[in-house]
């Protein structure tokens, strides 16, 4: 069903992906649900993978909110979880992350060293919504 222009392209326990065509934006949503496995993680990250995957990203914004997103930074994680993101991230005009803290964006912002663009982090979502140019109603996306 869309929301405000956005439709649904993938959803699961863990995030679900929207698309804007008109405001070229893919919205990613992370749930609050921990994933139980590392093989999970990255089984996760290529179904985003696969539902953006017709997406041109040269020309789209990228918001991920994952302010619902459980706090874990072992190195099990991290080393699985970075590749991932990092491809995840890749060739995208210009992204945001909303997230919870100021930890969380420290986290963010050191796992995304070595991008080629900048990912723009963040705690207050009219920040993020203005770096990126897009006007959404974030208050409508709920884990479900």
């Amino acid at each position: 069903m869309p929301l405000h222009g956005l439709r649904e392209l993938e959803r699961n326990s863990y995030t679900a992906i929207y698309h804007d065509p008109a405001q070229q934006l893919v919205f990613l949503k992370r749930f609050s649900l921990p994933y139980p496995s590392l093989v999970e993680v990255e089984q996760n990250f290529q179904r985003m993978e696969q539902a953006i995957a017709l997406i041109s990203r040269p020309r789209s914004l990228l918001l991920v909110d994952a302010r619902d997103a459980p706090m874990r930074n072992d190195d099990q994680f991290e080393a699985t979880f970075a590749p991932s993101h990092a491809r995840l991230m890749q060739g995208f005009k210009k992204t945001a992350v909303l997230l919870k803290s100021a930890i969380g964006v420290l986290q963010v912002e050191r796992l995304s060293k070595g991008n080629v663009r900048p990912v723009g982090t963040f705690t207050r979502p009219e920040d993020a919504l203005l770096h990126l140019g897009v006007r959404i109603d974030l208050t409508q996306f709920t884990s479900s």
